[in-house]
């Protein structure tokens, strides 16, 4: 059994009850082809603080949501992803990136993908560049929502456009 992340970007979409249209689909479609092959569906937990953050009154509902489904799985920031995060930015964190990022954004970016590397996750799902850039030094797969493939029968009609 395989194990991915999703991150916030993919959490907040995916959790969003106002999500229509091909966006929907093609989420929908990633977490049924997920569960299909028994992949984890790994949540870091600094992802579920960013998600809770934007949660509001559907706090407790996500919260049970994502306990209850057997298809995800909080992972901690345990003693294993420290260990992975302080290896990983020890070589990462240089001239370059303090120039255009804050160390706390840094910082926290790593730590979301030291939960994965320390799980050896296939692949993180993201839409932050950031989470993307440090992913890539580890050799972690990462794809962004526009990436994923939206299932024929539930395409939406397109207008052509007129002058």
């Amino acid at each position: 059994m395989s194990s991915v992340v999703f991150d916030s970007t993919f959490l907040i979409d995916l959790l969003n009850p106002r999500l229509s249209g091909d966006k929907r689909a093609a989420l929908d479609h990633l977490v049924a082809e997920l569960s299909k092959v028994r992949a984890r569906i790994l949540i870091p937990a600094p992802c579920l603080t960013e998600l809770l953050i934007r949660a509001a009154s559907a706090r407790d509902k996500y919260l049970q949501l994502l306990t209850n489904t057997s298809a995800f799985e909080v992972i901690p920031y345990d003693k294993r992803a420290a260990t992975e995060c302080a290896l990983l930015l020890e070589n990462a964190w240089d001239s370059r990136n303090k120039k255009t990022i804050t160390l706390t954004k840094f910082k926290f970016d790593w730590m979301i993908v030291a939960c994965a590397a320390s799980r050896n996750v296939a692949r993180i799902y993201s839409d932050d560049g950031d989470i993307f850039r440090c992913a890539n030094q580890v050799k972690i797969q990462t794809i962004k929502q526009s990436e994923l493939p939206v299932p024929s029968e539930s395409r939406q009609m397109r207008l052509p456009d007129t002058p």
